[in-house]
């Protein structure tokens, strides 16, 4: 009885299902790619088949001739896994961490994965991986739509409005897809997710959903919303976030009545990170909030605050320090990071001296930039006591200029424990060699026992290492002296 090939069996099923799978909505994105693959197959076997029949087209009974494994060729480990038998659970597992395309074009290779991307846990949309707009807005919506309301832990959304070749783009399809973002994320929503985290640029006439301010099982909220109308885009009167523990807001504009909002209507809220905002602050108070991270910000006026659970303050350029932040109850702060860099020729106020003293409590301190050196520099001797401090960093100073300043300071710091230092050998015409800065001040950490330096320049680290060695006398005492990374001295 005839038999029908593989091969043919293959192909047969290739065209029977090719508009079955162009069909689906879905299907229409990756169905060239689904279609390659089976046709590729089918010419495989076809090669197979004809290698193993006779001339005259009839199968030989024969039993093919078992080649010897060459030396060179992979062998399956017994010990791995076949990707079949593992259970379904780690297979949404492994889902989630791709790309939702990759996802989407698994349910291609066998019944068994045709609806397991439906199931996965973490959906990441990123409109640059799209060439198209009309792709990215058919795709997001279709797996949004084909998922329907099943778990999801994390959400992100990443769309700058940026003009591609060939990508027909205007004000009215801004709008439209504006619209778009507000139904992608009530679909998101639906599913209770844990994360959600909008990355979008360009929209002007796009409005948050009151919903995303009242979902109940939200923890972690991410909003990233440059060039959009900031004064209207939250569009909400009320914030009810019952289990939200962290947020960060960049691109906006952030007033008094939206941060009363905020943190009156997020019990649990620990962690609060503020990135490229306009500040039109006055006072910022939370008994629970436990880290504040203030990066690139513009403030009017002073900003008042009173967070008696504060443990963790980060502030990367902020401004002026004094003129942005006052910290007026903050009896639990022990970790601060200060980075500013203003030039040496500025003249402080009395509010940025008062800012310097309420960092007594920190018991781990950064110091980067020569806005924060020239602080220290004007402070001179009334520069406060640090009882309680055991780590201190000083980041991309040029130490070998300010020696009396270092000595100065560790003269404060009778605890010290750790000392890091990012060292910059390079003299700027505005920070010249000073003259009598020799680093003679003596000072005594008794409980110095950890010295790092990472350098740009070697030229000046011996005259550190020698002061450092000869105020210091711990037993244990280890130093350690490295080159820095790139990071660490361009990328703070």
């Amino acid at each position: 009885m005839f038999e029908i090939s593989p091969a043919c069996r293959l192909s047969k099923w290739v065209r029977k299902n090719e508009c079955l799978v162009a069909a689906r909505p879905l299907g229409s994105i990756f169905f060239y790619h689904a279609q390659a693959i089976a046709r590729s197959a089918v010419r495989c076997l076809q090669k197979c088949e004809k290698n193993s029949c006779t001339p005259t087209g009839t199968r030989s009974m024969e039993p093919p001739h078992k080649h010897p494994r060459r030396n060179d060729e992979p062998t399956m480990s017994p010990s791995l896994p076949d990707l079949s038998t593992l259970p379904e659970l780690v297979l949404i597992h492994i889902l989630s961490f791709m790309d939702p395309k990759e996802a989407v074009q698994t349910c291609i290779l066998s019944k068994r994965w045709r609806n397991l991307w439906t199931y996965v846990t973490s959906l990441n949309f990123n409109k640059s991986a799209f060439k198209r707009t009309a792709h990215f807005v058919r795709f997001v919506t279709n797996m949004l739509f084909f998922r329907g309301a099943i778990k999801l832990d994390t959400f992100r959304l990443y769309w700058f409005t940026r003009k591609r070749t060939g990508d027909t783009y205007s004000m009215k399809n801004r709008q439209i897809c504006a619209s778009n973002i507000s139904s992608w994320i009530f679909s998101a929503l639906s599913c209770k997710p844990l994360t959600i985290s909008l990355v979008l640029h360009g929209f002007a006439n796009l409005k948050l959903p009151h919903a995303l301010f009242t979902c109940a099982s939200l923890e972690q909220l991410e909003l990233g919303l440059y060039d959009c109308n900031n004064e209207e885009v939250i569009g909400t009167k009320y914030v009810n976030l019952p289990s939200l523990k962290k947020l960060e807001l960049a691109g906006l504009t952030v007033n008094d009545p939206v941060m009363q909002m905020i943190l009156s209507g997020c019990p649990l809220l620990e962690e609060l990170c503020l990135s490229v905002c306009s500040l039109k602050l006055s006072e910022m108070r939370s008994d629970l909030l436990r880290s504040l991270t203030i990066r690139q910000c513009q403030g009017s006026g002073v900003v008042e605050i009173f967070m008696p659970s504060l443990i963790s303050l980060h502030l990367k350029n902020p401004g002026r320090l004094g003129t942005i932040l006052s910290l007026k109850n903050t009896p639990s702060l022990v970790k601060v990071f200060v980075f500013s860099n203003y030039f040496q020729g500025y003249s402080f106020s009395a509010a940025e001296f008062e800012f310097f003293t309420c960092l007594t409590s920190a018991t781990d301190l950064k110091l980067y930039g020569s806005g924060v050196m020239a602080l220290l520099e004007q402070t001179g001797l009334n520069c406060p006591v640090f009882d309680n401090l055991k780590r201190l960093t000083f980041g991309r100073w040029q130490i070998n200029n300010n020696l009396d300043l270092l000595c100065r300071l560790l003269q404060h710091t009778p605890n010290l424990e750790k000392l890091t230092i990012v060292h910059t050998a390079h003299r700027s015409p505005r920070n010249p060699k000073k003259k009598g800065a020799t680093g003679q001040i003596p000072f005594r950490c008794e409980q110095l026992r950890a010295i790092e330096i990472k350098y740009s320049d070697p030229s000046g680290v011996h005259e550190l290492v020698d002061i450092l060695l000869r105020n210091t006398s711990h037993r244990e005492r280890v130093l350690s002296i490295s080159p820095a990374s790139k990071c660490e001295i361009s990328n703070l």
